[in-house]
């Protein structure tokens, strides 16, 4: 028998119950009304009119007789009616009690503990413990959901040993996949380091580059000045081979040789008497000789000096590679542009100065010296293409803003295409021919090894450029 079969058993006798209590309850009530009709009647026989004559016959005292025992009879009858009903109502009460816990204590044994045992085997199952089974013991419902958990029970494990397989199939491909992983992240740490290598290999060599383009400039600059000396000294050695000075040999033989009539001589020979003048003539053009010999002699000194000056300035920086101090900016612009000055004046190219008055600046001297230089160098060659007569340099020191200072370098020469000026930075990308495209890449790394940068701005050709320089503004006493 099926549970909603046992319930509808138990519903059917609880119903049947009810409708038989009901039924008792009708009846007895009926017996009361009965019971109670008939004390209405026997009340209504002690006032009967006098018009009756079967009663008006009877004798007084056998009218009270007849009328109490009547009212004695239907008391008598309704309280037994009461009593029974009473009687009976109690009986179907404890049989309703007793059929309603026995029906508990069935559907207790044979439905509750069924599913409890149920929710402890699911539970277990629930575990992992897949071998365990339910007891079914009937064909009801419960018996079903226990074969269907059963049945689950031996799917799941079917599927948890097939699922194991694969998870071990799996496990063994992704230890061989990872085993290949780390060799091959092995081999990218190799590479990477390799390339690590490289890459500072080539940032020193493109350092390298840049300050060899410095040295380069300083070079050039030292050979304008070889040139000078070179035009210089051929000048003095022209005049000297060309000087006056033998003739005061021959005016001193001369007078050797007339030395004992040397009044006459002078007096009455036309070569004595043009003598004075003569000495007068040449002391003249010794004077002339002179001068111009001690001006080209200041001006050789002046550009020995100045390639002593280059040569020590550029030793000078070169002693303080890597070594962060403070340092003058206005002084690193004028020493750039003192290593430039010949080439820039070479080009006519008026140098304009716009300086910020700042205190020294903790920077790497000789980074600085290097971006400055390689920037002057730049605009140098950008205004000698250009044809415009009034060729202008604007070295531009600003105060400094968000922690940051500014250095412009500013020209009003050939200009950058605006295609270039994503590239102007990149290594090996020129426009000059004779470039190598190191300088402004060397300088881009020098600025951000001191954590900043360097940017360009051109409106296009013809138009100019602007390179902005920004470091970190520090000086000792923020340091400190």
């Amino acid at each position: 028998m099926t549970i909603g079969k046992k319930l509808d058993v138990g519903i059917g006798i609880l119903l049947a119950l009810f409708l038989l209590l009901g039924a008792v309850f009708y009846f007895q009530t009926r017996q009361i009304e009965n019971s109670l009709r008939e004390i209405a009647r026997a009340n209504d026989l002690t006032g009967v009119p006098a018009s009756n004559t079967q009663i008006n016959d009877l004798p007084d005292g056998d009218i009270q007789l007849s009328t109490n025992t009547a009212l004695e009879r239907a008391t008598g009858t309704a309280r037994k009616t009461v009593d029974t009903a009473v009687i009976v109502t109690l009986v179907l009460i404890l049989a309703g009690f007793i059929i309603g816990s026995a029906s508990y204590i069935i559907i207790n044994r044979s439905i509750t503990k069924r599913i409890t045992r149920l929710r402890d085997v699911t539970s277990i199952i629930g575990r992992g413990d897949l071998d365990t089974q339910i007891e079914i013991g009937s064909n009801d419902e419960i018996g079903e959901l226990a074969l269907s958990f059963n049945d689950m029970a031996h799917k799941l494990k079917e599927s948890y040993t097939h699922l194991e397989e694969k998870v071990q199939e799996r496990t063994a491909k992704l230890t061989a996949a990872n085993n290949q992983l780390a060799r091959e992240v092995d081999k990218r740490k190799e590479a990477t380091t390799q390339l690590q290598k490289a890459q500072e290999k080539l940032i020193e060599t493109a350092r390298s580059v840049g300050m060899a383009e410095v040295a380069t400039d300083l070079l050039h600059n030292v050979g304008n000045v070889l040139n000078s000396v070179s035009v210089t000294t051929e000048s003095i050695q022209k005049r000297i081979r060309n000087s006056k000075v033998p003739y005061l040999a021959d005016v001193a033989d001369l007078l050797d040789e007339h030395a004992s009539d040397l009044v006459m001589f002078l007096t009455t020979e036309d070569r004595g008497k043009k003598l004075p003048a003569f000495l007068a003539n040449l002391s003249k053009e010794l004077i002339s000789e002179q001068k111009h010999l001690l001006e080209s002699l200041k001006t050789l000194t002046e550009h020995v000096k100045h390639m002593a000056e280059v040569i020590q300035l550029q030793q000078s920086y070169s002693k303080t590679k890597g070594l962060t101090e403070p340092v003058s900016v206005a002084d690193l612009v004028e020493d750039a542009v003192r290593i430039n000055s010949n080439v820039l004046k070479q080009y006519n190219v008026q140098i304009k100065r716009e300086l910020a008055d700042l205190p020294p600046i903790l920077l790497d001297r000789h980074k600085v010296l290097q971006i400055l230089t390689n920037l002057i160098s730049n605009a140098k060659y950008a205004l000698s293409k250009s044809n415009r007569d009034d060729k202008i340099l604007v070295i531009c020191v600003k105060e400094p803003e968000d922690g940051r200072i500014r250095i412009e370098v500013r020209d009003n020469g050939m200009g950058i295409a605006r295609e270039n000026l994503t590239r102007i930075f990149e290594h090996g990308f020129t426009t000059n021919k004779n470039g190598h495209g190191f300088g402004l890449h060397s300088a881009a790394l020098a600025a951000r090894e001191m954590n900043g940068y360097i940017s360009v701005h051109s409106d296009g050709c013809g138009k100019g450029a602007v390179f902005t320089i920004e470091l970190p503004f520090k000086t000792q006493e923020n340091t400190k």
